[in-house]
């Protein structure tokens, strides 16, 4: 016996309802469109069976409905990005800081390493990535992520985080790394001031990282307004450390840090330093004068990577304290610079004699130390510093961090915060990739791994060789499906 009845009308595209049919005393519903029939010139119906309705009124879809695809997302660079990620200590800070909005702050950190666009753009990109399904109650509208930046901002949840981020390392004894950059940007702020950058005057907020010397991982940051010089920052950075929870044993700075009055405080907290001394100092030419030059003699020669280098040592006295001097010539920058000093002079008709010492300068620095140091370890312990700048080179093109546009001091506190945490994660996970790929590259190759998307569960396909190479360096193993 069949019976055949409508329980509950429903529109669906025009005239839409389900029909229930009672065939053997099971019900089953089937989904009844109206449409119009062209040709025959009349109205006509489309039934799509359901399923079985249940003793509660719910409709068991079959097995071949519960896979019914319903989207295509991006997999393969938001689920291992996001992997890698929980791996590294920052995650679990992250999620400790800021209980409430850690979910956001997660995947907007992901966003910006994968796709280095601006904010506004993070909810379009969300809505075609997994990350929309591994985090499902993520907000990144624009209203919502200036939200979040303005959490990121706050004082106490930084300090909060830096203290446990500084705990995480472990102790407290730390060799450092500190220099600053200009980040230019059309902010109204008082933050906002104009200072030189590359060779001309821009409106620019400075951004001064410190790294773990024997890591070169970011330990702390700091910004300040873009007229602030370098000089009049390092004890107050010194002490914000201090505050963090970081002893600093040694400091490296380059020559913007190089005063009379840092120097003094370095030695009175007994912090050992290097840095590099200004040519424009009177203390240079008396070094170079009391050297005895020549400089460059075989004695003096060392194997500095695929460079040779003349290094020569003195013992000085720098206000008031002992001190190291180590005067380092650059034979191949020395041959540089006096040929664009005489080509200069010729050019300008010779109107002026070259001073002596202006050629003798050339292709030297002096490196001021406040202990000493053998003389293979002092010029390799200075070039470490250019660490400083290859993260400035990251966090300035990789990350995309300019120009900066934020328009309130929290929002931009949090911007800049939100680059910083980012950044530990892109070298993170650029040391795993080693020599094998660009970071960018590898993202790349990933994006195109793809997943669909159906009403039970998520297939992905198959991985590429490469692919396969890239999560093996990581440690990520990529699943065939995740369920829902």
């Amino acid at each position: 016996m069949i019976a055949c009845f409508i329980i509950m009308p429903k529109v669906r595209h025009y005239m839409g309802f389900i029909r229930h049919k009672k065939i053997n005393n099971k019900i089953y519903a089937y989904e009844i469109n109206s449409y119009w029939d062209s040709k025959k010139k009349k109205p006509r119906q489309r039934s799509k069976y359901l399923g079985v309705v249940d003793a509660n009124g719910e409709i068991k879809k079959r097995k071949d409905q519960e896979l019914q695809e319903t989207l295509i997302l991006d997999f393969g660079d938001g689920y291992l990005v996001n992997e890698f990620f929980k791996t590294i200590s920052i995650y679990k800070i992250i999620e400790d800081s800021f209980v409430e909005n850690y979910s956001e702050i997660i995947v907007l950190i992901i966003y910006k390493l994968i796709t280095q666009s601006a904010m506004y753009n993070g909810e379009l990109w969300l809505e075609s990535n997994i990350l929309s399904k591994l985090y499902p109650n993520v907000d990144l509208s624009s209203q919502n992520t200036s939200r979040i930046l303005s959490k990121l901002g706050e004082e106490h949840n930084q300090q909060f985080f830096f203290k446990q981020y500084i705990k995480k390392l472990g102790g407290i004894q730390k060799s450092v790394i500190i220099d600053s950059t200009a980040l230019p940007n059309q902010m109204h702020s008082e933050f906002n001031a104009w200072g030189h950058c590359d060779g001309g005057i821009e409106k620019q907020v400075r951004l001064l990282c410190v790294l773990d010397h024997a890591t070169k991982i970011p330990l702390y940051y700091r910004y300040l307004p873009g007229n602030i010089v370098d000089v009049s920052t390092l004890q107050t950075t010194i002490a914000e450390l201090q505050a963090i929870g970081v002893e600093s044993s040694f400091v490296l700075i380059d020559a913007g840090y190089f005063s009379k009055t840092n120097v003094q405080e370095l030695y009175k907290n007994k912090i050992n330093f290097m840095s590099r001394l200004p040519a424009s100092r009177a203390l240079f030419k008396e070094i170079l004068n009391k050297s005895g030059l020549p400089i460059d003699v075989v004695d003096n020669a060392i194997h500095f990577g695929n460079r040779a280098l003349f290094v020569k040592e003195h013992k000085i006295t720098l206000y008031g304290q002992n001190g190291y001097a180590y005067v380092v010539l650059d034979p191949v920058r020395r041959g540089k610079e006096m040929n664009d000093v005489l080509i200069d002079h010729f050019n300008n008709d010779k109107v002026e004699p070259i001073a002596e010492e202006k050629l003798r300068d050339c292709g030297i620095m002096i490196l001021i130390s406040s202990q000493k140091i053998n003389r293979e370890e002092a010029v390799d312990l200075y070039y470490t510093r250019q660490s400083v700048e290859r993260v400035f080179g990251f966090y300035k093109d990789d990350l995309n961090s300019l120009p900066v546009r934020r328009h309130n001091e929290t929002t931009l506190r949090g911007y800049l915060f939100l680059q910083f945490l980012t950044l530990i994660l892109f070298i993170k996970f650029r040391e795993k990739l080693m020599k094998n790929h660009t970071v960018e590259q590898a993202l790349l190759r990933m994006r195109a791994l793809k997943c669909k998307v159906y009403s039970a569960k998520i297939l992905i396909s198959e991985e590429t060789k490469q692919q396969r190479d890239i999560s093996k360096l990581l440690n990520v193993i990529m699943p065939k499906f995740l369920g829902i």
